[in-house]
């Protein structure tokens, strides 16, 4: 998955933004779920730290490109709790140990049941997921295999017999540079946990079983253990190695056991995490929900980023993410809306006929059915079969495109609201007519500026007539990125059984950034040719507004963008472009 977000341009340290932590969250929820077979929730902690609780995973708000991997391996081995650990064990581990007298040993065992039934997960996973190691791999090598641990372990710091060194030696006894010999019941230890055969240990009670097994062997030896003792055997510890009485020095012992901590912190399910605020926590579910994604654009010899929106979600409108939607108080549009609906049931009713099927008898035929009504007739020399044809208007697909940009402000994007929203209600009611009504424009985007963005704000092969409303509480503003977002606009190519058209309703010259002049000019040009490329019909209409001071200087280019045909219209005869589309949705071509 990490090379998935390296095209996104971010250096290996870079923190990932908002859109960035809504895409690590769908695909690691996405991971989660493939893994366990359910679906456990991934969050972003907004208390800070907390710990795994068999119905929920948390991630930290703070990923960058190198821990990435590492943060899915430890989402993974935290769902894999959640489908194979039984929390209620440790929950009610101070009766069990009760029964056994061990209770005086409660949260070392605690420790060691965690750690054990770590080792059993993990194993099961690996066994079973092997696609899935290489984020195992790089949650280790994060909190368990680097230079600090591995000298410490070679060195000859927690070679003491205490309970310190032991549960040190223990959490890393996995480790390759592992000294069975560092402590006197090390090596049993060892055995106890048996990681060769670990899957013999078949649910978290066979785990505690083992946990306890450990902690009295550990227990009642350094209970029995004299100063004497205690001295002869530290001092033979040290001994042991691969380097004998000659050892790596190593990190000091302070920063070795805040290492320690943290291992002990993971084992325990205590992961830190930097929590998010709960208002970006708020803008990244509206991002999820409206399924963003971002995909880079090479437009005019410069690759650039285009973020775009599937659908209008209730979250993008209640965050009004890009800073392009108003609130669900705004009611101002309501009224275009409701124009836009009426005007799209007189369009229906004029064109209810691309409903209907059109059928046709061939008589007196060689083959086909037998025409009862001319057997009692027949001489048996006559043709006696007949076939019927039946045909349907061809389908038509209307990809609308318009321009959201700040220059549409005003009563032009309210004409064109109100046309395109009959559009839709036409589309959500005839059975061969789809309509994809898209804004193209430029958002701000939490951490980089402005970007461009390209809204698939209605689809009428999914969506409904609640959310083609959803386009009252877009708020235009922003540039006019034309090429670019049209580059990421998949238009269906024109066949035998569908005709498509791509209409585009704009009033100005491609700008955003560097994107302007003659190479946005050509670029534009460039896309709407590889459109036509697949039999697409263009329709293109530059809305004029009544002060448009640049109608002749604009008007040369905008045909050089999208064909001699291009249209100029008056703000005031915008039904023209209704009026147009009804012509063309009679045309009585059939397909059978």
């Amino acid at each position: 998955m990490s090379k998935g977000f390296r095209y996104w341009g971010k250096e290996s340290w870079e923190k990932f933004d908002l859109i960035e932590l809504a895409q690590a969250q769908h695909n690691i929820t996405n991971f989660v779920k493939i893994l366990t077979g359910k679906e456990i929730p991934v969050e972003f902690t907004t208390v800070g730290d907390s710990m795994t609780d068999g119905k929920s995973i948390t991630i930290s708000s703070k990923i960058t490109q190198d821990k990435l991997d590492s943060i899915i391996g430890l989402a993974l081995h935290e769902g894999a709790h959640c489908t194979y650990t039984n929390f209620d064990i440790p929950k009610k581990i101070g009766n069990f140990l009760l029964e056994r007298n061990l209770i005086h040993g409660k949260e070392i065992i605690l420790l060691l049941l965690n750690f054990v039934e770590d080792r059993r997960i993990d194993q099961l996973v690996y066994d079973t997921a092997p696609g899935y190691q290489s984020y195992y791999k790089a949650m280790y090598n994060r909190y368990f295999y680097n230079s600090t641990i591995n000298n410490g372990i070679r060195s000859n710091k927690f070679r003491n017999e205490n309970w310190e060194s032991y549960i040190f030696r223990i959490i890393n006894i996995f480790n390759k540079h592992t000294d069975l010999g560092a402590l006197a019941k090390l090596k049993e230890i060892y055995n106890i946990l048996d990681l060769k055969n670990i899957n013999r240990l078949e649910n978290t009670l066979d785990s505690l079983y083992i946990a306890c097994e450990m902690y009295k062997c550990i227990y009642n030896y350094l209970t029995t253990l004299t100063t004497d003792s205690f001295n002869k055997q530290s001092y033979k510890n040290k001994q042991s190695g691969e380097h004998k009485g000659s050892k790596p020095k190593g990190a000091s012992k302070s920063t070795l056991k805040k290492l320690l901590k943290k291992q002990e912190d993971f084992t325990l399910g205590k992961v830190h995490k930097q929590k998010i605020s709960a208002i970006h926590k708020n803008k990244i579910k509206a991002i999820s929900e409206s399924l963003i994604k971002i995909e880079f654009i090479t437009s005019a010899n410069k690759k650039r980023p285009v973020h775009i929106m599937d659908g209008i979600s209730d979250s993008t409108i209640n965050e009004k993410l890009y800073d392009r939607f108003y609130s669900f108080k705004h009611t101002k549009n309501d009224h275009l809306i409701e124009q836009g609906i009426t005007k799209g049931k007189r369009l229906l009713n004029k064109l209810q006929i691309r409903n209907e099927q059109i059928t046709s008898v061939s008589k007196r035929l060689k083959q086909g059915k037998i025409d009862p009504r001319r057997i009692y007739a027949a001489n048996f020399e006559d043709d006696l079969f007949y076939k019927i044809d039946k045909a349907n208007y061809k389908p038509i697909n209307l990809n609308i495109s318009i321009d959201g940009s700040g220059s549409m402000k005003g009563d032009k994007w309210e004409q064109v609201l109100i046309n395109a929203v009959a559009l839709g209600y036409v589309s959500l009611n005839m059975d061969n007519i789809d309509v994809l009504i898209s804004i193209r424009t430029t958002g701000e985007v939490f951490t980089r500026g402005h970007v461009p963005l390209l809204i698939l704000a209605f689809d009428s092969k999914k969506h409904t007539l609640k959310d083609l409303k959803k386009l009252k509480y877009y708020r235009e503003d922003g540039l006019t990125p034309e090429g670019i977002c049209l580059e990421a606009l998949n238009v269906p190519n024109s066949s035998y059984y569908l005709d498509s058209y791509f209409i585009n309703m704009s009033d100005g010259m491609p700008i955003y950034n560097d994107y302007k002049g003659e190479d946005a000019i050509l670029d534009t040009a460039r896309v709407i040719k590889n459109i036509k490329k697949g039999g697409v019909n263009i329709l293109s209409y530059f809305i004029q507004g009544e002060y448009n001071s640049y109608k002749y200087d604009a008007e040369n280019n905008f045909k050089r963008m999208y064909g001699k045909d291009a249209s100029f219209i008056n703000i005031d005869n915008i039904n023209e472009i209704t009026k147009t589309l009804n012509r063309l949705l009679l045309k009585k071509e059939l397909v059978s």
